[in-house]
């Protein structure tokens, strides 16, 4: 990671998302920027007035986090449009955000947060503990695709060489049935061996441990349990496209723990 932004909106949320923001920052040499969008309906004194209270507490909240460096834009605009497009204007290669507002009436469906995530080319990290140690502990959803290779990878980079990374591949019921199970999840954890020793093989010698298991059940009940077992700090979850429909509605893993996250949950393309 070079340059980190932070998406802020002046919620208790996005301070946290802040606060994960400068430790990340900290920790990977990075630059950091914070990114506040102003809705440009109101009356232009209300605006500058907004615009100076905004510019107070961000930076307010950045010396509290001992960043004096970091750039603070104010934007007018599409918060989402806004933020998409300032990934691209100032190299961002990767994105923070906190919370979507849990009393809002769309929930998920709907928010800043979800459209940033439709239209993000960076990984979009989802910050939402207030505890702001350095992550040690990562779960990653790991499927034979691209998309969550790819979230292995991004985890990867982004926690210390102290830290733990378990990928897990669950076995669909429905994939083995009519089959023999013993000799079918035996294929399966051989090939889920030579995938995690492939991908392994792909990234640098001095980073964290990677462990992997296979299970055999429905995903979402596999990988809850593991949650609860493996207690990560962040998620991992490669983010699906196969098509319009299907890039509008995230995937449907990486929409549920986004509507119900258990930890930070971070997102890849």
């Amino acid at each position: 990671m070079k340059h980190i932004m932070v998406a802020h909106d002046l919620s208790d949320n996005a301070k946290v998302a802040l606060q994960r923001g400068a430790q990340l920052a900290q920790q990977h040499q990075a630059r950091l920027s914070v990114l506040y969008v102003l809705e440009n309906h109101l009356p232009m004194p209300v605006i500058e007035k907004h615009m100076l209270t905004a510019d107070a507490l961000i930076n307010q909240q950045l010396s509290d986090c001992a960043v004096h460096d970091a750039q603070v834009l104010i934007k007018m605009g599409r918060p989402a449009q806004v933020i998409v497009a300032a990934q691209q204007a100032h190299s961002v290669d990767f994105l923070v955000m906190g919370d979507h507002h849990q009393d809002s009436p769309e929930y998920f469906s709907g928010t800043t947060l979800e459209r940033v995530l439709q239209r993000s080319a960076v990984p979009v990290l989802l910050a939402i503990e207030p505890e702001m140690q350095a992550y040690q502990r990562a779960l990653v959803p790991l499927d034979f695709s691209l998309c969550a290779c790819h979230a292995l990878h991004h985890v990867y980079k982004v926690l210390s060489a102290n830290a733990h990374i378990h990928a897990l591949h669950v076995l669909e019921v429905a994939e083995v049935h009519g089959r023999d199970d013993e000799s079918e999840m035996s294929w399966q954890a051989s090939l889920f061996d030579q995938l995690v020793m492939d991908e392994r093989a792909k990234l640098p010698v001095e980073g964290p441990s990677i462990s992997h298991e296979l299970r055999q059940g429905e995903l979402h009940n596999c990988l809850a349990q593991v949650i609860v077992e493996q207690q990560p700090q962040v998620l991992a979850i490669g983010k699906h496209g196969r098509g319009v429909l299907a890039d509008a509605l995230l995937g449907s893993l990486a929409q549920y723990f986004l509507e119900h996250p258990p930890c930070d949950v971070l997102v890849v393309k």
